[in-house]
C-alpha cells in the first residue's frame, strides 16, 4: 500500500520552503501565506507533514503521467508535472517550450541528440488540456514519448536546456485541471452509506443520480472559497472521486468506458445552506424539485468547487476502486473512506450518459460521496479566520483550498472573481454582448431550466422562489434543428416555452435592475424524453421518481431556441404561444400562467451564482403535446413553436439507427 505523506519521518518543526529551497523552523517563524498562519502555528508538526512533499512530488504514482492547467507569466496553458532530481519537488512542464528547446539543442553538431532526435510532435501543440485531449492518440501518444524522455533528460543530460520551459509547481498558479467543462457532472446518493440502514429500502433504482454544475463554480487549487455574509452558517464538504472524459461519443458499452477515460483527479464538493435558508422558512411539506433546487444551487454557486491538483492517466494508478480517501481540516483528519464504496461504477455512469447525449474531451463526473456525507464546518470553525480544508485520494494528491466567511457584503466581488471561468471574460472585456443579433446558441454556456413554474400547477406549492435547476447547454440548438432521437427514447412531451437569453454577466442582481441584463426573449420547442420515467421501478424515492423529469430534455439538441428578440418584459407577458406537430395538431397556452417571469428568475439565481453573457433561461411548458411511443417510430416528425410577437422555431425529429 502506498505511504502517505504524512508518514514520511522528518525532523520536527523543520521545513523546506516550496519557493526558496530555505529552511525554517515552523515553530518559530510565521509563513509569508496566510492561510496556513493556524496550522503552522497551532499545530507545527502536522503543518511540517502536510506540507512535506516526497522525493519526485506529493505523488506515489510510478510513472503515472500527470497533467496540470496552471498561469504563468499570466498566461493559462496544459503541461506535464515530473518530479525534477536536482530540486526534489514537482515542476510542470509546456511541451510546446519543451518540444522548441530540445529540438534548438538536437540541432548542434556536437549534441548527444544530433542523430537520435529527441521526440516530437511536429505540429503545433494544443494550449490548453480540453486541446490536448480532443486532438486525438497521435497527440496522447506524443505527450507519454516526451513525459518519458524527460524524465530521462533531467537526470541525466543538460538541464539547463530547459530553463524557461518548465517551472517548480510551487511557482505557478495551477487551475484546475479542467478550468472550464462543458459538463461537469456529480453524482448525489452513490454509497450504500445511503441506503444500507434504511429497512424500507427494498431494492434500487440503479441509474446515476446527480446534477449538473455551471463552470463559475470550478476552482483550482489553493483557490480560495469565500462564503457570503449568512446569519447562519451551515455546511460541510468531502472528496469525491474525479473523472476526466478524454474521447468523447455515443452509446458507449459499459466494456468500453474505460478507454474513454482519459484520468482522475479529486473533487471536493463544496455546500452551505443559502438557497436552503429560503426553503426552510416555507411551511412544509416541501417538495423534491425546491429540495433539489436548495442543495444542489448551492453546489452551483461562485468559487465553490476545488478540483485537482492534477490528471492523472490510469496506466500506473491500477484498479480505482481500491484508492483510500482521507477529508482533513487544519492538519486534522475529519474522515478516511474507499473509492471502492460506490453503487454506481464509472462504467457504468459514462455508458448511461452517452446513451441520451455525445460525450466530449474534457468533460467530468465526480463520482459522489464515498464516505461521511459532508464533514460539518460552522461559523465557529471560521471565527479565527481561514481554516484550510483538505481532499486526498491515494496516487492522485492532496487538493488544498482555504475556507473564509465575507463579513460584509461589499467583499462580494471577491467571491465572485475567484473563479477563473468568470475572471477570464472580465479580463478579456467579454462580460456582454453587444446586440440580440450577435448571439447564437454555441454562445451559451449554461442552460438554466425552471420546474412547477405554472400557475394552474395545483401539486406543487406556490413559493416566492424559483425552482430552478440547469442542463448541459449542448442540449440547445438553432432554428430548424434536425434531433434524432436515442434508442432509448419512448414516448415524447415536445413543449412550447418562453425563455430569455442573459445579455451580460450577472451577479447579486436586485429584480428592479434584472431586466437589464436580458438580451433578448425567445421561444423554445422542447423535447422531453419520457424513457428516464418508465425505467422508474415503484416503490421509488422522491429522487428516483422526480429526477427523470430532468433529465428528459439533456438530449443533444432537445430544445430548439429561437434567435433573441429585445422588448420590454412588460411586453412579454400575456401572449399566446403553440406547440403544433404536422399532421397531428397543436396546443395552445399563454405567457401569464409563469408564476416567475424571466427577470424574477434571473434575479434569483444570481444572488449565488453569476450568469454568464450568453447563457439560456427557460421557464417551462406553457403548451405542451404528448406522442405515444408508436408515434415517434415515424420516419420523421415535423413542428413548429411559435409565441405571437417574440419568434418561432421549425424542427424535425428522427430515430436514430
Amino acid at each position: 500500500m502506498a505511504r502517505l505523506a504524512c508518514d514520511r519521518p522528518r525532523p520536527i518543526g523543520l521545513q523546506r520552503s516550496g519557493r526558496t529551497g530555505r529552511r525554517q523552523n515552523r515553530r518559530v517563524v510565521r509563513t509569508r501565506q496566510s492561510r496556513r498562519h493556524l496550522v503552522c502555528i497551532l499545530y507545527p508538526r502536522l503543518a511540517d507533514r502536510r506540507e512535506r512533499p516526497w522525493p519526485g512530488g506529493d505523488l506515489r504514482t510510478g510513472d503515472a503521467m500527470r497533467l496540470a492547467t496552471f498561469v504563468v507569466e499570466g498566461q493559462e496553458c496544459a503541461g506535464l508535472v515530473l518530479p525534477h532530481p536536482a530540486t526534489q519537488s514537482d515542476w510542470v512542464f509546456d511541451p510546446a517550450l519543451v518540444e522548441a528547446r530540445l529540438q534548438l539543442y538536437a540541432s548542434r553538431g556536437t549534441s548527444p541528440y544530433a542523430v537520435t532526435r529527441p521526440p516530437a510532435l511536429g505540429a503545433p501543440w494544443p494550449r490548453d488540456m480540453v486541446g490536448l485531449l480532443s486532438a486525438g492518440d497521435r497527440v496522447t501518444s506524443a505527450l507519454r514519448r516526451l513525459d518519458d524522455f524527460l524524465r530521462r533528460f533531467l537526470e541525466q543530460a543538460d538541464a539547463y536546456i530547459l530553463q524557461g520551459a518548465g517551472w517548480p509547481v510551487a511557482n505557478v498558479r495551477l487551475r484546475a485541471p479542467v478550468p472550464r467543462p462543458r459538463l461537469f457532472f456529480g453524482l448525489v446518493q452513490n454509497s450504500p452509506t445511503v441506503w444500507r440502514n434504511t429497512p424500507e429500502r427494498t431494492h434500487l433504482n440503479l441509474f446515476p443520480q446527480g446534477h449538473q454544475r455551471p463552470q463559475g463554480s470550478v476552482i483550482g487549487p489553493d483557490d480560495p472559497i469565500l462564503l457570503p455574509p449568512t446569519e447562519r452558517l451551515n455546511g460541510g464538504w468531502n472528496p469525491e472521486l474525479g473523472v476526466i472524459i478524454g474521447k468523447g461519443g455515443r452509446d458507449i458499452p459499459v466494456g468500453e468506458a474505460m478507454r474513454h477515460v482519459a484520468g482522475l483527479t479529486i473533487v471536493s464538493d463544496v455546500t452551505f445552506d443559502y438557497f436552503r435558508q429560503d426553503m426552510n422558512r416555507q411551511p412544509g411539506p416541501h417538495d423534491w424539485f425546491e429540495d433539489a433546487m436548495s442543495s444542489w444551487g448551492d453546489k452551483k454557486s461562485d468559487a465553490r468547487t476545488p478540483m485537482g491538483p492534477y490528471l492523472v492517466t490510469l496506466d500506473e494508478i491500477g484498479n480505482p476502486y481500491d484508492l483510500l480517501i482521507y477529508t482533513r481540516q487544519d492538519g486534522l483528519l475529519r474522515d478516511r473512506s474507499h473509492t471502492g464504496a460506490m453503487s454506481l461504477g464509472i462504467e457504468r455512469t459514462i455508458s448511461w450518459l452517452s446513451s441520451f447525449r455525445e460525450l466530449h474531451a474534457g468533460d467530468v463526473l465526480h463520482m459522489g460521496t464515498m464516505g461521511y456525507d459532508g464533514s460539518p464546518v460552522n461559523e465557529t470553525m471560521l471565527a479565527s479566520g481561514e481554516s484550510i480544508i483538505e481532499s486526498e485520494i491515494e496516487k492522485l494528491g492532496v487538493l488544498r483550498n482555504p475556507l473564509a466567511l465575507l463579513r460584509d457584503e461589499s467583499e462580494r466581488e471577491r467571491r465572485v472573481f475567484v473563479a477563473p471561468a468568470v475572471a477570464s471574460l472580465v479580463d478579456q472585456g467579454r462580460t456582454a454582448i453587444a446586440a440580440p443579433d450577435q448571439w447564437t446558441p454555441a454562445d451559451a454556456r449554461h442552460f438554466w431550466t425552471v420546474f412547477g413554474n405554472r400557475r394552474d400547477d395545483t401539486t406543487l406549492p406556490q413559493r416566492p422562489y424559483p425552482r430552478f435547476l440547469n442542463a448541459p447547454a449542448t442540449a440547445l440548438a438553432a432554428d430548424g434543428h434536425s434531433v434524432v432521437l436515442p434508442a432509448r427514447a419512448t414516448s415524447l412531451r415536445i413543449a412550447c416555452e418562453l425563455a430569455c437569453v442573459v445579455g451580460r454577466l450577472a451577479s447579486c442582481v436586485e429584480e428592479d435592475r434584472a431586466e437589464n441584463y436580458v438580451l433578448g426573449y425567445c421561444v423554445v420547442a422542447a423535447i422531453y424524453d419520457s424513457s428516464f420515467t418508465d425505467a422508474v421501478i415503484e416503490p421509488a424515492t422522491p429522487q428516483e421518481r422526480h429526477l427523470p423529469a430532468v433529465y428528459a430534455r439533456w438530449g443533444d439538441g432537445f430544445n430548439i431556441i429561437s434567435s433573441p428578440l429585445a422588448l420590454p418584459a412588460a411586453e412579454v407577458v400575456g401572449r399566446n404561444g403553440v406547440i403544433e406537430i404536422d399532421g397531428l395538431g397543436g396546443v395552445t397556452g399563454e405567457t401569464s400562467i409563469y408564476r416567475h417571469q424571466p427577470a424574477q428568475v434571473l434575479a434569483y439565481i444570481s444572488r449565488y451564482i453569476t450568469l454568464f453573457p450568453g447563457d439560456v433561461i427557460a421557464l417551462g411548458p406553457l403548451a405542451e403535446v404528448i406522442l405515444p411511443e408508436e408515434e415517434t417510430r415515424e420516419a420523421i416528425l415535423r413542428g413548429y413553436a411559435q409565441i405571437d410577437g417574440i419568434g418561432s422555431v421549425r424542427f424535425q425529429i428522427t430515430r436514430g439507427q
